[in-house]
């Protein structure tokens, strides 16, 4: 699983040197961080557990030294996102390529006209895609999505989405883009996320996401090491 480098960073971030501890607090507000997700039939529950646990892990250490402000942070940010996750009757898992990525070598045409050639969500070339059009299936990953969501820092990052997530509804379509690099996200809706809450979905969610397409063969594009 994937360490989950600048959101996690973020949310350590944010612990103040003072205050009073409110480790119970913390842990309400935290718990939903570590609820296993029901993510079948498409991942089993010990696949998902594998990859959950070293997560779990991190997040209860920072539940044991956290303090009262880290919870009202983490309140925020699920404020600020978890109502841009509705019911939805769809759910499209998109693997994309960064077209800016450093990884593409100017003199590689073929690999240039091979992107070119792709179907685009947002402007970046899709590798592969998921959907789930099963409501009960597709609504367990946006209730995983809606858990897994902690507030983020302002990293100095060339945004390159690795992953993309659609949400069909009733009413609309609520698209999103990931950062493989930094976690950090664009909600493409309206009305806008306010920038100061900055809510991202964790390396957690990356992992789930990156086991799912493995297992069903779709490419990924794997950032250079270090960027992980």
């Amino acid at each position: 699983m994937s360490v989950p480098r600048a959101a996690l960073l973020a949310f350590m971030a944010i612990l103040p040197v003072a205050g009073a501890l409110m480790a119970e607090e913390l842990a309400v507000e935290a718990a939903p961080l570590l609820r296993v997700p029901d993510l079948s039939p498409l991942l089993t529950s010990e696949e998902v557990s594998k990859e959950f646990a070293t997560w779990a892990e991190r997040v209860k250490k920072i539940i044991a030294g956290g303090k009262a402000e880290t919870a009202a942070s983490l309140a925020k940010a699920r404020e600020a996102l978890g109502p841009r996750l509705p019911q939805v009757t769809v759910i499209t898992l998109y693997s994309l390529f960064p077209v800016d990525a450093p990884n593409i070598r100017p003199d590689d045409n073929a690999r240039a006209e091979e992107l070119k050639n792709l179907p685009r969500f947002h402007d970046f070339p899709i590798l592969g895609e998921v959907k789930i059009d099963d409501p009960a299936s597709a609504n367990r990953w946006v209730d995983f999505l809606r858990d897994q969501i902690i507030p983020g820092g302002f990293f100095a990052c060339d945004f390159m989405p690795r992953h993309g997530f659609r949400l069909s509804t009733g009413i609309g379509d609520i698209d999103f883009l990931m950062c493989y690099s930094c976690d950090q996200l664009a909600y493409l809706g309206s009305p806008k996320l306010k920038s100061k809450d900055n809510p991202v979905f964790p390396a957690a969610t990356k992992a789930q996401i990156n086991q799912l397409f493995d297992k069903l063969k779709i490419q990924r594009d794997i950032p250079p090491q270090g960027r992980e």
